[in-house]
């Protein structure tokens, strides 16, 4: 009997063993943001014996839109993946992308309004489409301005706070410190990409699409406040600023610009690069004509082609990626943005904050958080303004006809697509 009763129990283990549920997890987080997002998935499967996330690291960013545009069409698709909202519109259109609505308002399961609510607002709004939500936000960055503050201090300067100081700054930081015409050390650099120039024009109240009250998208780049713009990225460019396509931390650490604007994302290369070179520092963007910070960073979005308990097992993944805890881990960890205000009242994040005080500094622009427009054919239209902030940066095009051109391709790829 006894005997016949430990087989029964071996019988049952190996059953439940087998009904553990499977949710593949598509990203593109590299290096150690992808091995603390293992330890995440890692302490998650620990806690959920009946579940098993398994996170599949495809590479970076194009990569992984790639891939997911060609299991989509193929089949093939995870059960959820980091998606831009670009991505997640263009896949809604193939109504392959799951509604969450049903998840987040489940009493079981769900969020508590005081619960979704904590979920910073602009966050949560760049998940929703009219009022069906698709996503839950993850690696979310926003741009801040990185300072070198040895060259501050030696030019006897403060934080610039104004587009104005900014642009002062920029021009008495720059030096030639060994008199031989070659300038050392510019005051500011900024990318010749669509970035910027987008960083730029959100501060200075501008944009390149806006929605009407009917629905349609109207475009606007070609405006005063992008005229504006471009006229001080022309300033500003090879007399006080370092302009190149890539990323700036390199050639901060080594001392060749004092100040560049980047997400949060950048704290960690940027630290590397500066280490026993000189002190930094970030502080808020300063004011234009308006505080409008933008936002970065992807999201999760779950596959309606999940059976329904993969997608019960992915969505408690989901949940508890963005719980307070959870999140202040990833933002202590990686320098990304915590996604839930409780994060702030969490031990880890207090910890954190009182070893580097600056850190609450991106949570300062959090209330201007702008985003992307929520488009199919977005990354067609960034292409299209990155080209033309090229043409007008390095003289191909003046900068009326630079606004003019992209108006038109702008409104012909709209068109295409019916909007």
């Amino acid at each position: 009997m006894r005997r016949f009763f430990l087989v029964a129990l071996l019988m049952v283990a190996v059953t439940l063993s087998f009904a553990k549920v499977k949710v593949t997890f598509w990203h593109a987080m590299g290096g150690g943001h992808g091995q603390t997002l293992q330890e995440i998935v890692n302490f998650f499967n620990q806690q959920h014996p009946d579940i098993e996330v398994e996170a599949i690291y495809i590479g970076n960013y194009s990569t992984l839109q790639q891939k997911l545009l060609a299991a989509a069409q193929a089949g093939g698709l995870p059960t959820i993946s980091q998606a831009y909202s670009n991505w997640t519109a263009k896949l809604i259109y193939s109504k392959i992308v799951e509604p969450l609505n049903k998840f987040i308002t489940d009493p079981k399961i769900g969020f508590t309004p005081t619960e979704w609510q904590d979920i910073w607002e602009p966050m949560r709004l760049n998940c929703t489409w009219d009022k069906t939500v698709y996503a839950l936000p993850f690696n979310k960055s926003i741009y801040v301005l990185y300072l070198n503050t040895d060259a501050l201090t030696l030019a006897g300067l403060k934080v610039p706070e104004s587009i104005g100081e900014l642009k002062k700054a920029a021009i008495l930081m720059t030096e030639d410190f060994n008199g031989d015409g070659t300038i050392d050390q510019y005051g500011f650099g900024f990318r010749s990409t669509v970035d910027h120039f987008q960083v730029f024009l959100a501060l200075n109240g501008g944009s390149i699409l806006q929605k009407g009250s009917d629905g349609k998208w109207k475009v606007t780049i070609n405006s005063e406040e992008s005229r504006e713009v471009l006229q001080l990225m022309l300033d500003l460019k090879d007399k006080y600023a370092l302009v190149q396509g890539g990323y700036l931390d390199g050639p901060f650490g080594e001392g060749k610009i004092a100040m560049f604007i980047e997400t949060v994302a950048s704290k960690p290369y940027v630290a590397s690069s500066s280490a026993g070179k000189h002190g930094w520092t970030w502080a808020p963007l300063p004011l234009w004509k308006t505080q409008n910070a933008l936002f970065a960073g992807t999201d999760v979005i779950m596959f309606s082609t999940a059976k329904d308990e993969e997608k019960k097992a992915a969505w408690e993944f989901m949940k508890f990626l963005i719980s307070p805890e959870i999140t202040a881990y990833w933002a202590t960890k990686t320098g990304y943005l915590p996604v839930r205000k409780s994060a702030t009242e969490t031990q880890i994040w207090k910890k954190f904050v009182a070893e580097d005080p600056a850190a609450e500094v991106p949570l300062q622009q959090l209330p201007n958080g702008v985003f992307d427009p929520q488009l199919g054919v977005w990354a067609e239209i960034r292409t299209i303004v990155g080209n033309m902030v090229n043409d007008v940066l390095f003289g191909k095009k003046t900068i009326a006809e630079g606004l003019k051109w992209a108006e038109q391709e702008i409104t012909r790829e709209l068109q295409k697509e019916g909007l």
